[in-house]
């Protein structure tokens, strides 16, 4: 018997095409001839290419366009109009007679071309961001429907990022530097917008050539130097900016805005250049070193060179006595005279005279603490700066005071009496000293201002407070050794002992 397996599997096949036939759905591309009242044409939307199929702007409106490319078919009778959609659903935002659109927001954008016959598809039927691209196209022969029209369903696509840094408000403008070092921080306005995949960072500049010191999650910092700081917001894509070519202190703000779209360059991102602005006064009183006070009245110190005073400070020296540190003086420079005996303390101020007004300082009655009271540093409101520990002094100037001679009466028994001006110190001791003649001879000491002579002459009695530690009186030579010798000794005479 022949066999009829070829033609057994030729009606498989034709069977298995009428299934396929009945049961596919009906679909009919945009080139394939349709009939529009009665009569066969061939509608085609053609394509689009996109004049810009990304677009990054950090302004409000972003314009989409895009470019026929000559190769739709638009039968007699028939219009031609464009159409915007947006998201994977293609949601209708707007038509319109040319392929050009505004849109406000990020999102994935396509731009359709319909090739139709007004009187056969009426368009009042879509409703903006409720119709879709696919409720359309169903209504026509391509998407299964009856009208005779032509759309683009791809269209030409546009990804919108719209990265918006937004604006910030200085939490304080001006702010004041305690122990070195100050908080700045600024409140975003809330007109940031973030995008998937951007990420929000904030980066902290100094002066006017915008320097970039730190960057951080948040807009707060912590600086350790005055001056101008401006913060910055950042909304940026990580995988197309590299933050790691950013070095602190050499690169700056302006460089970075010259990589971004905004600033003439070619990377999606938005940079709040004017940022929020914080001065931060740093005024630092230093420290003095002491200068040597032998035996002296007048004492001062040396500054270290630490100091800081800004733009619109000033810098004096106030001096206090006690442990209350009471306000006795103030000077220009760290060096004062005293009038008596104490515990002294020099201390360097740096203020500015329009907020901190020291007429109010009463001498012998402010203390130094009830000064440090009204600045930051000491819990008050005005910034400057005041070296509470200062250098200290303790005054011991010995002074060995007057005497008055009692009237003799031929007696060999001269004496004095002390007239209680002397000023002896801590540690120091007070003897009297007789001399004679006008060289001024010792002859003898007592621990009063009491003797006996051995003859009539010109006789002294001197008054000695010294510190046993410094002077040592064995060098004395009774007879030999003059007042002159000794005083030479001392500072009052020259010499290097108090």
């Amino acid at each position: 018997m022949k066999s009829n397996k070829p033609l057994s599997r030729l009606s498989a096949i034709l069977v298995l095409m009428a299934a396929l036939l009945v049961t596919a759905p009906f679909f009919v591309f945009a080139q394939t001839p349709c009939s529009n009242q009665g009569q066969t044409v061939t509608p085609d939307a053609g394509t689009l290419t996109p004049d810009l199929a990304s677009s990054c702007s950090g302004l409000s409106l972003v314009t989409l366009s895009a470019t026929p490319d000559g190769n739709a078919v638009v039968p007699p009778g028939y219009q031609t109009i464009y159409v915007l959609t947006s998201g994977p659903n293609l949601v209708i935002r707007q038509v319109n007679a040319q392929p050009v659109f505004n849109v406000s927001g990020n999102n994935n954008y396509r731009i359709h071309t319909l090739v139709y016959d007004p009187a056969t598809l009426d368009l009042s039927i879509v409703v903006p961001s409720v119709t879709t691209g696919f409720d359309v196209n169903a209504l026509l022969v391509q998407g299964g429907g009856s009208v005779c029209a032509a759309l683009d369903v791809t269209g030409a696509q546009f990804n919108v990022r719209r990265p918006v840094a937004g604006t910030m408000t200085a939490v304080n403008a001006e702010v004041c530097a305690i122990n070195g070092t100050a908080a700045v921080a600024a409140t975003p306005d809330g007109n940031a917008n973030v995008p998937y995949p951007f990420t929000q960072l904030y980066v902290l500049t100094s002066g006017a050539g915008l320097v970039i010191e730190q960057v951080s999650t948040t807009p707060s910092f912590t600086v350790t130097a005055g001056g101008l700081y401006t913060i910055h917001s950042l909304v940026y894509d990580p995988a197309t900016l590299d933050l790691s070519i950013v070095v602190p202190g050499v690169t700056t703000g302006v460089d970075v805005n010259g990589l971004l779209v905004q600033g003439g360059g070619s990377i999606c991102a938005s940079l709040d250049v004017a940022g929020a602005q914080v001065m931060v006064d740093a005024p630092f009183a230093g420290t003095l070193i002491p200068n040597a006070n032998n035996c002296s009245f007048t004492i001062s110190g040396t500054p270290s060179g630490n100091a800081v005073v800004p733009a619109g400070y000033q810098t004096i020296y106030v001096l206090t006595s006690g442990p209350g540190l009471v306000i006795e003086q103030v000077n220009t420079t760290p060096s004062f005279t005293v009038s008596s005996n104490g515990s002294y303390t020099i201390h360097t101020l740096v203020y500015n005279p329009a907020t901190l007004d020291l007429s109010s300082v009463v001498f012998g009655t402010t203390t130094g603490f009830d000064v440090n009271s009204l600045l930051v540093q000491g819990g008050g409101t005005i910034c400057a700066s005041l070296d509470v520990n200062g250098i200290k002094f303790n005054v011991q100037t010995p002074f060995s005071g007057t005497l008055t001679a009692n009237t003799t009466d031929c007696s060999l028994n001269i004496s004095a009496v002390a007239n209680g001006d002397a000023v002896v110190p801590t540690g120091y001791q007070t003897i009297y000293v007789l001399t004679s003649g006008a060289g001024l001879v010792i002859e003898q000491v007592n621990a009063t201002p009491d003797f006996t002579v051995a003859s009539p002459g010109l006789y002294t009695i001197h008054t000695l407070v010294y510190d046993p530690n410094t002077l040592d009186l064995s060098i004395v030579v009774p007879g030999v050794t003059t007042g002159f010798d000794v005083n030479g000794l001392l500072v009052q005479g020259g010499g290097s002992i108090c």
